[in-house]
């Protein structure tokens, strides 16, 4: 069984992109979460502490995540926790905390954002975009006309 978990977080690394020798996308990035806790003598907002983790995404939303994300952006991404021990050089064991992203996106409680739908067949990707400009186009990416009762 599978431990699925939700974080909101800032992506602390630059995303690394890597394809692997079967073709496969594979990025890989760090995300940092922390909770804001408030003094109830003081009545300030003191930060809590950080808790780290290592992203991974696969395929197409490796691809579409390289594109989207930057360091210090702020996101909410959704997968699969596994904590694993690992030896460090120095002979010590660490921890770490690793996520299998399924789903990720900017969290909008910091931002806007727009998105943009790619297409994932043999040609070249086509793109409708959410928003205004999208009203300017005309069923782009479902063809002209519709068959749709």
């Amino acid at each position: 069984m599978a431990d699925m978990i939700t974080i909101r977080g800032v992506v602390g690394t630059d995303p690394q992109l890597t394809i692997t020798p079967k073709g496969v996308s594979v990025l890989k990035f760090r995300v940092a979460s922390h909770e804001n806790r408030r003094d109830r003598d003081t009545g300030e907002w003191n930060e809590g502490p950080t808790n780290w983790y290592s992203a991974t995404a696969f395929r197409g939303l490796a691809e579409n995540t390289m594109e989207s994300i930057v360091q210090g952006d702020h996101v909410v991404l959704f997968g699969k926790l596994q904590i694993r021990q690992f030896d460090r050089e120095d002979g010590t064991r660490g921890t770490s905390a690793d996520v299998e992203i399924y789903a990720l996106g900017h969290d909008l409680k910091y931002g806007i954002s727009q998105f943009t739908r790619t297409r994932s067949e043999n040609v070249s990707p086509e793109r409708s975009i959410h928003g205004t400009a999208q009203k300017a186009q005309k069923n782009s990416w479902a063809g002209e006309e519709s068959d749709a009762a």
